[in-house]
């Protein structure tokens, strides 16, 4: 990579070195409930344990759903007072929740939500799960690359 003659260090400005950051881990509130996503109809499950997760196809995506109707940044689930909300980032095949779209939603127990070609039931309960059984959902979602067969066309995302 190259650079410019021109540095922050030159100018008296201090920059990090680092090109790539992690997000850091926010404080939990004391009311929060993790938010179990269970994909439809595998049961696979991806449990959201931070209150604000970026979900995308991108590899810097908190979730990453690598498929192509998938925006790299495609929605946000933030929790805050006590309820999830799921945010669509102007993602080009859009959120929907129980079949229709939405740009920002509280969800509640038993909501089905259709990103790209996934549609995930909503679960809130906040039951803990086996540590294996979560590894292996993980795994089994990560090889699923499927298109639900009821999800209808979809758009290449960018």
């Amino acid at each position: 990579m190259e650079h410019s003659g021109f540095s922050a260090e030159s100018s008296g400005f201090s920059a990090p070195r680092t090109l790539w950051r992690t997000r850091a881990q926010l404080p939990l509130p004391e009311d929060f409930v993790p938010l179990r996503l269970i994909l439809q109809p595998s049961g696979a499950a991806v449990e959201l344990t931070q209150p604000d997760v970026l979900l995308g196809r991108h590899s810097q995506a908190d979730v990453r759903l690598p498929l192509p109707d998938v925006s790299r940044r495609h929605c946000r689930f933030l929790f805050g007072q006590g309820v999830w909300q799921v945010i669509d980032l102007n993602s080009l095949n859009g959120v929907f929740l129980n079949g229709e779209p939405v740009r920002q939603a509280t969800l509640r127990q038993g909501d089905l939500l259709r990103i790209g070609g996934f549609i995930f039931a909503v679960d809130l309960n906040g039951t803990d799960t086996d540590s294996a059984e979560s590894e292996a959902s993980a795994g089994l979602i990560r090889r699923l690359f499927k298109r639900a067969p009821d999800a209808g066309p979809h758009r290449r995302a960018s």
